[in-house]
């Protein structure tokens, strides 16, 4: 899966309260003293803390498009996978519904037919084959930990100060392997990422922060158009 799917790729998400985060005028935040553990806490915290809309894209090309209302749990959007498929996605709660951007073997109903665009399929974690792969993307695109970095053995520092969208920013970097990524948090207000640059493999990815604290419209699809679980 492109974007979100593996890596340093899935590095991106964070909060705030308006476009790009808090104004130019809000207080230092401090993170430039701050241990990295201390940075990813409060950044894991902004997470749970408010809405975001953020966009990936890889080589210039958009693979996705999530909005997230507060702590993720409310989430929808759109991931594309290494083969080009767009999948749609809509969470209210514990309940996820995908629907293909265009017809997929990838993505069958109970039956083995290929899903329809604009026919949902309910997914879960465990759902089987590539439904359950596609619950898991999802899940982490609504639910990212930065924390989580630390768990994986990614090998992060802090770099130089800087702007982003001409706010001052600390560059936070992580390096696993030949995967590489440079996170920009904000040193104002909350530490909320800004701009997310990313290497893994042969393949760069960006990630900008498009909006804070937006609360998206987000309604279960027609239930005439969902279709039955996989079991």
């Amino acid at each position: 899966m492109c974007g979100l799917g593996f890596g340093l790729a899935a590095l991106a998400m964070a909060a705030g309260c308006s476009s790009h985060g808090d104004s130019p005028s809000a207080e230092p935040n401090g993170i430039e003293g701050q241990s990295v553990d201390r940075i990813l806490t409060r950044v894991d915290s902004a997470l749970d803390a408010t809405s975001v809309h953020f966009v990936q894209a890889l080589g210039g090309r958009r693979i996705s498009d999530v909005q997230a209302l507060h702590g993720g749990d409310n989430c929808t959007g759109l991931l594309t996978d290494e083969d080009g498929f767009a999948w749609h996605f809509t969470t209210l709660g514990a309940q996820t519904w995908i629907t293909p951007q265009r017809r997929s073997a990838k993505l069958a109903d109970r039956t083995g037919t290929p899903v329809e665009p604009g026919r949902y399929l309910p997914v879960e974690l465990d759902s089987p084959g590539y439904a359950g792969k596609l619950a898991r993307y999802t899940s982490g695109a609504c639910h990212p930990r930065f924390f989580a970095m630390k768990q994986q053995h990614f090998t992060l520092i802090k770099g130089a100060e800087t702007r982003v969208n001409g706010r001052p920013v600390l560059a936070l970097k992580a390096t696993q392997g030949s995967a590489r990524s440079t996170v920009y948090l904000a040193t104002t207000g909350e530490p909320v990422p800004l701009r997310t640059e990313s290497h893994v493999g042969k393949d760069d990815f960006t990630t900008t922060w498009e909006d804070y604290g937006v609360r998206p419209r987000i309604t279960k699809p027609a239930t005439a158009k969902i279709l039955p679980p996989l079991s």
